[in-house]
């Protein structure tokens, strides 16, 4: 679960945040002004400050909020003029929105206000649909409205091209003042505000709705608040009641807004849905025993509440998500009370409940609070650190000079003092150095709404530059806690000093107005003195709240406000400090808070945070007394004589034998996919030291009388998780035992007894192949469409394969005649040896060896060529050497002597080196034979004729993988993709996109405990939506109806149709997930929708659309539910931020600990770096916001600096700039995608760039070099049936649909030449062969096993050929 922060406000106005993953309270930034209330979803508070003004703080954001601003120029073509931007008094505007309704002249469009900051200026789209347009970036058309292309006809009347501007939200990190409701912000403050909505029932997520109360009662609503939009738009006010007044108010997640009135009663706003977010009417709710509620708090499906006597009380029956259909369950069926007495409640999204105690003002949090129990058990009190002070601000610097002169007191008295306190005390000169130092450090300071700013005093030190303005004096008994010691997302490295002054000031004279909807405020213009006494008048633009907290409205100077210019350079935490830069100065538990906040916290109630360990003082041990040391010794000599006595005594036991039975139903290989009754026997035979020596599984009969089928664990490659709902399965592959590589399917009575058999299975076949622990750094990962994720590790080949300095393995002959044929899976490039041992049978004629791969020619690409063919003929007496190339023989060698006799065994030995083929007959030289063409592109070994074969070994010099072999090992842990790199650092991306990084352990709840080491296993989370598609076809009579023609599909089905699917019968995979949401209408379904959510097609199945025409006979429109799993792994949780594609590469193979270059595609589809990686730290320290113009979905890194990326709308780009010094590029330059295609996918290679499109089909990028880096064009790969391999395509998916599909699901390059991985849409993994510099597109494929693949990543796997440089 990604690490939240919950929000507290002490006695003194201070803001702290105390994250989930952490232990200690830290204080929010101090501006100046202390807050009275703070409400708080995910990255965004709202605040009530000490003015009664409200305010807002964006923060955590890993991508900044970058809005694209587009306007459309408009031409008609004149016959006198050409194309013109005078238009005919019907058309559109000359500068316009897309479809021309509204004005977009360029000198029109502004920034919102002035935390906003725009990136660059003006410039034109160069893209359509994805294909690159000329320079200029018109696109023509018949007529508005109409389809617009890049080329220019005789017809083309009109023409349009689009300017795109970017603005930024650049008060990130920062309190923003929120316009008052009149001129004069006394004449209504505000008491309250309340932040939610989040999560309303098909709404959009990213919108937010915020409600708010005044000191007159009023209760008003923020219109057009998003994520995107902090700020809003303009405050609406909302009519309540007559004869009521709001006091208090509190929104929930799903949009469910309670108000507390003068009175003690309650509202509760009914109709709060995605169409109409203000609601529509109040309900009176009567307090709880005639009290008078004082506090209520809203969650999803709880609402909890306090009265004016301090008693909790929670109201029963309330439903979030159906509230605002439904008035009951909005509005609950009755008041239960909770032990305690509290002052203030907060209830979070998930329902989990936090409090601030009465009488000792403490922090308490509900345990126990479940979906099941919304009440808790018992209250906890939180007891964790909390930060008084930071070194360098003015309570530190107090604390400093004086904490050695005070003397006494208790902690609370120790405490520092205000500013003003501080000031008042300095003696002699140390008050004007005091107030700079703290200008300088505290980098903040109260807005302009708090109070009235006087002219300033510019102070400008070596270092830098402060604006020092007087702060509102406090009494001399008040408290100020300086800001905080911690950050969110960069360390700012405080450096100023205040040693030295400058005689460089500014004066200024500030002037603030602001007006009642969306003003900005209005400023004098800022004067610069410079050294010569000149008054220059400030030339810049109006600056954004700087996220080191400026003052609103004041203007950014660019030699002292740098980073308000670059933002790279300015801090981007909201917190001060980090811990280990300066003193710091923490008390335990004798805050005294007055509000808490949890709308942002997530706290899992089954593996809560670490706040509530008491801190106990552990007794000094006397380790090194003498007497102790003296036993310790005498024990130590005693333990070898014991030992030796027993070397004469036999062991009692050498060897021990497990075994493990139960019940299931075998799918056996060939049985027509019937389930048979069967017992399972798994039986292994272990030695005295632990090793695992042998073992089988056995297929009996339920009366263990006949064995159904018997194999060595030894044979199994893989053993994976192939379950349907109600139906726990396991599929175990044993591709060795069958032709077609179909598995064995277990089915089980529950899935208890399946995870328990999965568990042994995996835990003794790991043991055999002799693999635990962390892989090593060139293994392929692989993840499955149930989100389980495995790996294959070539270091075991490595130490088994290695003989000498070559690489052996023997190829299968047993039982086998010829003609016979294997795959040679390195190629057979110069160093490779061949060994044939057989037998001359007496009535052979001729036999053959030919070493061969497919044709290159595209005339003869069904048929093979043959790079050597040795044919022994008896009836001539001779052995002839040939080659067949594009189908035609080439001229015969025939020079030697026959040296084979009928009847006689014989040893063949093939060598291949740099220009010739060596071969040796029986250990003795008979001849060379010179390369036709490279030998690199041989794949495979024939062998024809009347001979019986002994031996065929196959040596390489690199480890033979392959694919049908490998051994597939689950790792543990839930993801949808994982990509990883030769450093061994390895990410994941799961299906909610939230990134996770792989922890170096194996295990999880997958193996049960049976892995004795636990090391780096953590909890995991994942959530993924169930959709169900409801199909209806319109009838004369009746209208749109769900009784469809016959040949129609299921009107309640899945996306295809073919399959039935209803919401009452979707039931979930594993007892491991929970329904977190009801069924609900998706709103956001691709193609777009009405108001009811349905879309409309002429027929089925056809392209779908969100308005109804006059021929659309057929609708549908899909429902969702969320369900989410609980698990562990291996994987640590990184961060907040979405991911939708991950890329790793080394960035310096020569370093041991190099560093790792991480490029990642947002789920909103911004670019972002990792900064920090490498194998020492593999989740890195900060992200960096990569700019671009089009939204991306895939992306990919490789050597040389290489960086591509696909976007949504299908086309390719790569990153031009990128170097040693600039890491991230400068821009992003348009590679067309191959014609007709939309590609979704993208992976480079060693020499090549790999491209997966929307239909399935694979192109490669040729001509790839460091000095034409883009490339020249695109290859496409031909798919063909044959490509996805013969294997059981339902193999662990269960979905028969697929059988039949042509095409990939996914394809990844590694990082030397040959290694180009994929999945076929059948889930099938396979490697691609005959891959050589002169042909980096390879030959054709080699499968492995269908574990139902999804996604492969051979990022990592450096297995480097004989010719180990990558062109």
């Amino acid at each position: 679960m990604p690490s939240s922060l919950l929000f507290a406000i002490n006695n003194e106005g201070r803001v702290f945040g105390l994250s989930t993953s952490r232990t200690k309270w830290r204080e929010f930034v101090y501006l100046g002004l202390e807050f009275k209330h703070l409400s708080a979803v995910p990255h965004f508070m709202w605040a009530v400050g000490g003015d009664r003004q409200i305010y807002v703080h964006v923060h955590g954001l890993d991508i900044p909020i970058r809005i694209k601003e587009e306007a459309y120029e408009n031409e008609r073509w004149l016959p006198l003029e050409g194309f013109s931007g005078r238009l005919l008094p019907t058309d559109r505007f000359h500068y316009s929105s897309q479809d021309g309704s509204h004005d977009r002249s360029l000198d029109k469009i502004r920034l919102p206000s002035m935390a906003w900051q725009w990136e660059g200026d003006w410039h034109l789209e160069t893209t359509l649909d994805g294909q690159p347009l000329d320079h200029d970036g018109w696109t023509y058309a018949v007529d508005f409205p109409a389809t617009f292309h890049p080329k220019k006809q005789w017809k083309s009347c009109v023409r349009r091209r689009k300017w795109i501007r970017y603005r930024r939200y650049s008060a990130l990190n920062s309190w923003c003042a929120i316009a008052p409701l009149h001129k004069d912000p006394t004449q209504e403050p505000f008491i309250g505000v309340a932040v939610g909505g989040q999560c309303v029932p098909g709404g959009n997520p990213s919108n937010l709705l915020v409600w708010a109360i005044t000191a007159h009662g009023r209760v008003m609503f923020r219109t057009g608040v998003s994520t995107t939009a902090p700020e809003g738009l303009r405050w609406t006010s909302i009519t309540v009641p007559p004869g009521c007044e709001v006091n208090q108010i509190s929104i929930g997640p799903t949009g469910l807004v309670w108000a507390v009135l003068w009175n003690g009663r309650a509202l509760v706003r009914a109709g709060v849905t995605r169409e109409n977010p203000t609601g529509e009417f109040w309900l009176e709710v009567g307090a709880p025993e005639d009290l008078k509620l004082a506090h209520v708090s809203v969650g999803t499906n709880a609402v909890w509440a306090v009265t004016r006597d301090q008693r909790v009380w929670f109201r029963k029956g309330v439903r979030g998500e159906s509230a605002g259909i439904s008035e009951e369950l909005a509005r609950g069926s009755g008041w239960v009370e909770m032990v305690g007495s509290m002052a203030v409640v907060s209830v979070a999204a998930n329902d989990q409940v936090f409090a601030v105690g009465s009488d000792d003002r403490c922090l308490y949090f509900r345990t126990g609070v479940l979906p099941s129990d919304l009440t808790g058990k018992k209250w906890r009190a939180i007891n964790v650190p909390t930060q008084l002070s930071r070194a360098g601000s003015n309570a530190s610097l107090w604390s400093a000079n004086y904490r050695n002169s005070v003397s006494g007191g208790t902690p609370r008295e120790k405490r520092v003092r205000s500013w003003s306190s501080l000031a008042r005390n300095s003696c002699s000169g140390d008050a004007q150095n005091l107030i700079q130092d703290w200008e300088e450090t505290s980098r903040s300071a109260p807005t302009p709404t708090s109070l009235r700013l006087q002219p300033a005093v510019w102070q400008r030190n070596s270092d830098g530059a402060s604006l020092n303005i007087p702060r509102p004096s406090c009494s001399e008994d008040s408290v100020s806690e300086s800001s905080g010691a911690g950050q969110l997302e960069k360390r700012f490295d405080e450096d100023t000093q205040s040693s030295q002054s400058s005689n460089e000031m500014i004066n200024t004279s500030t002037l603030i107005q602001e007006h009642s909807e969306g003003a900005v405020t209005e400023i004098q213009p800022v004067f610069v003195v410079g050294k010569g006494g000149e008054v220059k008048k400030n030339p810049t633009v109006w600056s954004p709240i700087r996220s080191v907290g400026s003052i609103v409205g004041m203007e950014a100077h660019p030699e002292s406000d740098g980073s308000v210019f670059d933002p790279v350079s300015g801090d981007s935490g909201v917190f001060g400090e980090e811990e280990d830069t300066e003193v710091i100065y923490w008390a335990d538990g004798d805050m005294a808070w007055c509000m808490v906040e949890a709308g942002a916290c997530t706290v899992d109630p089954l593996y809560p945070p670490n706040w509530f360990i008491e801190a106990h003082v552990v007794p000094e041990v006397e380790l090194f007394k003498p007497w102790r040391v003296k036993i310790l010794q005498e024990l130590k000599k005693r333990l070898p004589e014991e030992r030796s006595s027993f070397e004469k005594y036999e062991k009692a036991i050498e060897m021990s034998s497990w075994v493990k039975s139960g019940k299931a139903w075998c799918q056996l290989k060939n049985s027509n996919h019937q389930f048979e009754d069967c017992m399972l026997e798994l039986e292994w035979v272990g030695s005295d030291r632990g090793r695992l020596d042998s073992g089988t599984l056995s297929v009996l009969s339920l009366d263990k009388k006949h064995t159904k089928m018997q194999f060595s664990l030894s044979e199994i490659t893989c053993v994976v998780c192939c379950s349907e709902p109600s139906k726990p399965r396991i599929a175990i592959h044993t591709p060795k035992l069958t032709k077609d590589f179909s598995p064995i399917k277990l089915q089980f009575i529950g899935e208890t007894d399946m995870e328990d058999w999965m568990a042994n299975l995996t835990s003794v076949c790991c043991q055999m192949f002799g693999v635990h622990g962390s892989p090593s750094p060139g293994a392929i990962w692989i993840t499955t469409g149930l989100g389980d994720v495995f790996v294959f590790d070539p270091a075991v080949l490595e130490v088994s394969q290695l003989s000498g300095e070559m690489y052996t393995q023997e190829l299968d002959v047993a039982g086998k005649e010829t003609p016979y044929d294997a795959h040679l899976h390195n190629g057979f490039p110069p160093g490779t040896i061949l060994t044939v041992q057989g037998c001359v049978t007496d009535d052979c004629n001729r036999f053959s060896i030919n070493l061969q791969c497919p044709s290159i020619s595209q005339r003869h690409k069904n048929e093979t060529d043959i790079m050597l063919h040795f044919n022994p003929r008896f009836m001539e007496a001779v052995i002839v050497r040939n080659s067949m190339l594009c189908g035609e023989w080439g001229t015969e060698e025939k020079e030697g002597e026959m040296v084979f006799k009928q009847g006689t065994e014989f040893t063949i030995d093939i060598y291949c080196q740099d220009d010739c083929f060596k071969i040796c007959v029986d250990g003795n030289l008979y001849t060379y034979y010179v390369h036709r063409q490279k030998p690199h592109n041989i794949t495979h070994v024939g062998i024809n004729g009347g001979v019986s074969l002994n031996k065929v070994i196959y040596q390489s010099k690199m480890v033979i993988i392959p694919p049908p072999d490998m051994f597939w090992r689950q790792m543990g842990g839930h993801l949808r993709k994982v990509e990883t790199c030769s450093a061994g650092v390895t990410w994941g991306i799961g299906y909610d996109n939230t990134a996770w990084v792989y922890t170096g352990g194996w295990g999880g709840s997958f193996l049960k405990g049976l892995e004795t080491s636990s090391s780096g296993i953590n909890p995991m989370t994942d959530t993924h939506s169930y959709y169900v598609y409801e199909n209806q076809r319109w009838n004369p009579l009746t209208g749109y109806t769900s009784h469809g023609l016959p040949t129609d599909r299921y009107m309640w089905s899945d996306v295809t149709g073919r399959h039935k699917r209803t919401r009452e019968k979707t039931k979930l995979l594993s007892m491991h997930w929970q329904w977190v949401s009801d069924w609900s209408i998706d709103y956001h379904t691709p193609g777009g929708v009405d108001k009811e959510g349905w879309q409309y097609a002429i027929d089925f199945p056809a392209t779908y659309h969100g308005q109804k025409h006059f021929t659309d006979y057929v609708r549908r429109r899909r429902w969702v539910r969320k369900a989410q799993l609980s698990t562990s792994g291996p994987w640590q949780e990184l961060g907040n931020t979405k991911l939708v594609d991950i890329s790793l590469q080394v960035s310096n193979k020569d370093d041991i600990d190099s560093l790792v270059d991480v490029w990642a595609v947002a789920a909103n589809g911004d670019v972002v770096y990792r900064r920090g990686v490498s194998s020492s730290c593999p989740s890195g320290t900060s992200w960096e916001h990569v700019p671009s113009d089009h939204t991306l979905a895939s992306i990919s890194c490789g050597a040389d600096k290489q960086v591509w990326a696909v976007g949504r709308n299908g086309s390719a780009y790569w990153r031009f700039g990128i170097t040693t010094s600039n890491h991230i590029g400068e821009v992003w330059v348009t590679v067309e995608p191959p014609t007709g295609k939309t590609l979704k996918q993208i992976s480079v290679g060693c020499c090549a760039v790999w491209g997966l499109d929307s239909s399935g089909q694979l192109s490669v990028r040729r001509e790839v070099t460091p000095v034409f880096p883009e490339g020249t064009h695109w290859q496409t790969i031909p798919t063909t049936a044959s490509d996805m391999g013969n294997h059981d395509k339902s193999s662990s998916s269960g979905k028969s649909s697929q059988n039949n599909a042509v095409g990939f699901r996914h394809v990844s390059a590694g990082p030397v030449q040959g290694e180009i991985w994929a999945i076929t849409a059948t889930g099938v993994v396979c490697r691609r062969h005959g891959v050589t510099p002169d042909n980096p597109a390879g030959t054709g494929w080699t499968h492995g096993i269908g574990g139902n693949w999804q996604y492969a990543s051979a990022r990592g796997c450096n297995i480097k050929p004989l010719e180990s440089s990558c062109c």
